[in-house]
């Protein structure tokens, strides 16, 4: 019985969850299209454009919208099945307010697991693709951007790069001491990916000793650089989704990244804490179906519950601005707001067990 009855509540929450992702995907799809379609179309992608830009954009639109898809799908479900008069069934029966959330824990524990599947493996590849499309249809006529990034073997400079990452045209590689003086100063002409490492051509080296200068002149060189192609396209991206392998790497220093150590810190331990997002809408959700049949003070709670939610996901948002900047615990960073918003709907969800 309490088998059927689990699976009946997940149904009816899974079905509204499913739909209003959907809805709140294809309404940020359309959004961002209709921003977008000019651009793609100077660029002669024509409608065929218009649409792999919207297959590259849909899985950051559905990690975003996932969140509050669960929020307002649980809310829609529960409060329907209050209206029928089912939860109160429910409640008569000896169904309590904490069985009833680990009947729905699964659910959350399905959508938390496939919305950092989707951030970690999917995301990350397609904002690449996007990146490499977007820079291979440029106009002719599109001033290039100077890229710095920080290497294992010095801060590196470029002038222009390929579309896909494996060509940097005019190099410059600035190597120091651990004194913070400068060591060697580098320049190429060009550095090409041979699919393993980097090979430079036209290369001038200037190092500095104590008394001398020496000067280095060669046609081609290996460079020995944790830089890769991959990365190259995130150059200009102010905050380029990385998979916690890729973060890892940079905290390692095997991987190049453009930002501090503990930048890369904080966003894995976000990274590993974001599905909790799915956990605390459910839980701020949850309390509305106490609600009466009448609508008696249901329509408070769903008001709260979506004040809750909106500042739950602004209180994350606030979080990690300003404990980066305040140099806060990454983990202090990643917990802070699910852990405060955990409590709170906990607190409801106890509160609303004597109504």
């Amino acid at each position: 019985m309490n088998h059927a009855m689990a699976s009946y509540v997940r149904r009816r929450v899974g079905t509204q969850i499913l739909v209003l992702l959907l809805v709140i995907t294809a309404l940020m799809q359309v959004l961002e299209l209709l921003d977008v379609t000019t651009d793609v179309l100077k660029r002669d992608r024509g409608l065929i454009g218009i649409v792999y830009y919207g297959m590259l954009r849909l899985p950051a639109e559905l990690v975003m919208a996932l969140p509050p898809a669960v929020l307002l799908g649980t809310l829609m479900g529960l409060g329907t099945m209050a209206r029928n008069l089912e939860i109160a069934t429910m409640r008569t029966a000896g169904v309590s307010m904490m069985r009833l959330l680990g009947y729905l824990l699964p659910l959350a524990a399905v959508l938390a697991v496939a919305q950092f599947l989707l951030s970690d493996h999917v995301l990350p590849p397609a904002e690449n693709g996007l990146k490499e499309w977007w820079s291979a249809s440029a106009p002719a006529d599109d001033t290039p951007t100077k890229r710095w990034a920080h290497t294992s073997g010095g801060t590196v400079s470029m002038e222009s790069t390929s579309p896909d990452g494996r060509s940097l045209i005019d190099v410059r590689l600035y190597v120091r001491d651990d004194a913070g003086l400068l060591k060697s100063r580098l320049t190429a002409t060009e550095a090409q990916w041979d699919g393993q490492a980097w090979r430079l051509k036209g290369v001038n080296e200037f190092r500095y000793g104590e008394k001398r200068v020496e000067h280095i002149q060669v046609a081609e060189r290996a460079w020995d650089t944790n830089l890769q192609p991959e990365d190259v396209l995130r150059l200009d991206i102010a905050r380029p989704n990385l998979s916690t392998v890729m973060l890892a790497e940079v905290i390692k220093g095997t991987r190049t990244g453009t930002r501090p150590h503990r930048y890369y810190e904080s966003v894995l331990y976000r990274a590993y804490a974001a599905p909790l997002a799915v956990f605390v809408m459910l839980l701020l959700a949850l309390p509305t179906a106490v609600s009466l049949p009448r609508g008696t003070g249901g329509g408070s709670r769903m008001a709260m519950a979506l004040i809750l939610g909106l500042g739950f996901l602004l209180c994350d948002g606030i979080v990690a601005v300003l404990g980066l900047s305040a140099r806060w615990p990454p983990l202090v960073i990643a917990l802070a707001a699910p852990a405060l918003f955990s409590a709170i709907g906990l607190l409801q969800l106890r509160a609303s067990e004597s109504i």
